[in-house]
Formats: C-alpha cells, sequence, structure tokens
C-alpha cells in the first residue's frame, strides 16, 4: 500500500500542472510600430518577457510592406486568431493598412524586418529586445 500511495505521488508530482489561462487580450497595453517606407519606427522595439502586450502595425508608405521577424514570433505566445505568423514568422500590410497581433513575448534579443532584400537593405529593419 505504501509503495502505491509512493507511486501515486510521484506521477502526480510529475504531470504537468494546469494549462495557463488565457491573457485577457483586450486589456493588455498596445503599442505601434509604424512601417514607413524605408524604416520601422521605432528601430528598437522593447518589450516586457511574459508580458502580454498588442503590436499594431501599421504600413504608412506608399507600398505594400512586410516585417518579418521570425524567431520573434516562434518564441511568442500568439493569440489564437494571430498564430498563422507563427509558422511563417512574417506578414505583408498593403498600403494604409494596419494589424494588430496580441502576444506573451519571450525574452531575447531578435532581428525584425522586411522580407524584400531591397527594403531592408534601404533601412527597412531593427531590432525586438525583450527583458
Amino acid at each position: 500500500m505504501r509503495r502505491l500511495a509512493f507511486i501515486v505521488g510521484l506521477a502526480l508530482s510529475a504531470s504537468p500542472s494546469s494549462a495557463q489561462p488565457a491573457p485577457e487580450w483586450r486589456t493588455a497595453p498596445e503599442r505601434d510600430v509604424l512601417l514607413r517606407p524605408w524604416a520601422i519606427e521605432p528601430g528598437t522595439i522593447r518589450l516586457e518577457a511574459g508580458r502580454p502586450v498588442r503590436l499594431r502595425f501599421v504600413n504608412q508608405g506608399q507600398a505594400t510592406h512586410s516585417f518579418s521577424a521570425s524567431e520573434f514570433f516562434r518564441a511568442a505566445r500568439l493569440r489564437a486568431r494571430d498564430a498563422d505568423i507563427a509558422s511563417s514568422g512574417r506578414f505583408s500590410l498593403a498600403p494604409g493598412e494596419r494589424r494588430t497581433i496580441a502576444l506573451v513575448p519571450t525574452a531575447g534579443r531578435y532581428s525584425a524586418g522586411s522580407s524584400n532584400l531591397v527594403q531592408w537593405m534601404l533601412g527597412l529593419r531593427g531590432e525586438i529586445v525583450v527583458d
């Protein structure tokens, strides 16, 4: 009987704790990220690790811009409707288009920028710093 109690106790302690509840996305702070011709503003996006945030991307240019941060998006916990970004690590915005992405970032330094090589070389790049 003692052995059974030991095994049950061991199994319970080894099982994963209950899943983390989904963040309340509506109350997460919102940060703007502007995609301008040949620039991302701010050039360094600073976020807090483990704290939900809504990043609102706005294309202020006259051409379609893409935003790529593969490692950042793969490491983050994304809101269910933004999960499509995790697999590709990028998205595109038409001129004047906006997209809000809700996520919980993971600590680290990540490169970000356009997936278009010409736009990237001309300055449409930056970094994401999560402390």
